[in-house]
């Protein structure tokens, strides 16, 4: 029993005299901290169910604003008696009207960074609705388009000579939007 006294003493004398250098790393201090929660809740984005009631009047007003100007600078570029001849200048009046209604078209594309409802409803109803209306039913579109009232002197947003290039880049315009918008989750 004495030689294993002496071998656990040896083996314990050996153990003592490590190297500086051998010894173990201390053990970094331990923090206390909070365990995150398994999936942390969404940020809301401030307007609550309201975003899209606001993303949706907001594109509505802007491309019903952008129609009204495309109408009263189209009416604008007409001659005298309302033909195509406009006698080879643009006045400063339709230039404006093409400036507003570039502005608000924006306006109702952007309304996509609040929620991507607003411009895919207004390209839907006020674009993709009367371009599929042209197409199927011109006469019946002009016809339409000639009851409404006169607003002031020849705006009335009937467009019936723009609205075949109108609509479709309209419609483009605000799906591409809205499909670019709020549609996507955060990972």
């Amino acid at each position: 029993m004495e030689a294993t006294m002496d071998e656990a003493t040896e083996h314990q004398a050996e153990q003592e005299q490590v190297h500086p250098l051998d010894e173990p790393v201390t053990q970094p201090i331990q923090r206390q901290t909070e365990e995150p929660d398994p999936v942390a809740p969404r940020p809301r984005r401030g307007l609550g169910g309201n975003r899209h009631a606001s993303s949706v009047l907001l594109s509505f007003l802007g491309v019903i604003g952008a129609y009204g100007a495309v109408d009263y600078g189209f009416y604008r570029t007409l001659g005298p008696d309302l033909t195509a001849y406009q006698g080879g200048a643009v006045s400063d009046q339709v230039m404006i009207a093409c400036a507003i209604a570039a502005g608000c078209l924006f306006v109702a594309a952007a309304a996509a960074r609040i929620s991507g409802l607003g411009p895919l409803l207004a390209g839907l109803v006020l674009g993709a609705g009367p371009c599929a209306w042209i197409v199927l039913d011109h006469a019946s579109y002009v016809d339409r388009a000639n009851d409404l009232p006169e607003i002031w002197d020849h705006t009335s947003f009937g467009l019936v000579g723009a609205a075949v290039v109108l609509y479709p880049a309209v419609t483009g315009l605000l799906l591409g939007a809205a499909l670019a918008g709020r549609w996507r989750r955060p990972a």
